[in-house]
């Protein structure tokens, strides 16, 4: 490796990561999170190769988001599938992560952009065909503006990664008097965030969304095919109990959102 590369290998030696990387040496990257709870990352990306290998369509030559793309290491794993990958992060401390362990591990066809996604409006020339929110909308005070933004960059595939409040609530509320009644579609859970943390959302509050209420919502938002993948018997403890779940979506061919 030439002086420079080793140097940035330093560094991502140094630092302790969110994740474990596999470094070029043979190495992995230090982890400060526990074994036991890295365990969830080996899910995620489990569940995300098999769906892109199932569902998408020669996906080299097309292209992917990842919404939360934090120290890069789901964007890193989809540009071993796609042509081009964006990612979206609002830490300028985790996209520094991510562009370092990126270049060391020598992958060109990422570009990370800095956003909150609860702030960003559409824009229709970031559209991919591959929409990835993985651990992000619990995090999120406005998480039906982040589903519906990360829908409508959504060409034909979304794979939703996240906690759910643990009922599942339907009925009906009365609306203007006792006889104009609409139906419930599921809730959200209000619970306190920390915006000051490494894996925090970007204020203080967050509203975690039942999974009717999610499954309600990508219907809602234009995807015809909504599946609940079902959890493994060596799956991360929460997918075990259902106290997280990964939800894929697909839209028909040129079917967009209202």
């Amino acid at each position: 490796m030439a002086p420079t590369d080793l140097a940035k290998l330093d560094q991502v030696k140094q630092r302790a990561w969110f994740y474990r990387f596999p470094l070029p040496d043979g190495t992995i990257t230090h982890s400060d999170v526990p074994d036991r709870i890295l365990e969830i990352h080996a899910s995620r990306a489990r569940h995300l190769r098999r769906i892109i290998e199932q569902k998408v369509v020669k996906s080299a030559a097309k292209t992917a988001i990842d919404f939360s793309s934090h120290e890069g290491f789901f964007s890193i794993e989809l540009a071993k599938h796609f042509g081009a990958v964006r990612g979206f992060e609002i830490r300028a401390e985790s996209l520094a992560a991510a562009r370092l362990i990126t270049d060391v591990l020598g992958v060109t066809n990422i570009q990370y952009v800095q956003a909150d996604l609860q702030q960003l409006s559409f824009d229709a020339t970031l559209c991919a065909d591959f929409v990835l929110v993985y651990g992000l909308l619990y995090h999120m005070e406005d998480p039906i503006h982040v589903l519906r933004l990360a829908s409508k960059l959504s060409l034909q595939h979304i794979l939703i990664e996240t906690q759910v409040f643990p009922f599942d609530i339907a009925g009906r509320i009365e609306d203007g008097c006792y006889d104009n009644l609409r139906r419930v579609e599921g809730v959200f859970g209000l619970a306190p965030d920390y915006p000051q943390g490494r894996e925090g959302g970007s204020t203080e509050l967050a509203l975690i969304p039942s999974l009717n209420a999610l499954l309600f919502l990508l219907k809602q938002f234009g995807f015809a095919e909504v599946e609940v993948l079902p959890a493994e018997i060596d799956d991360y403890e929460q997918f075990r109990r259902g106290s997280r779940v990964i939800v894929y979506g697909r839209k028909e061919a040129g079917l967009t959102e209202s």
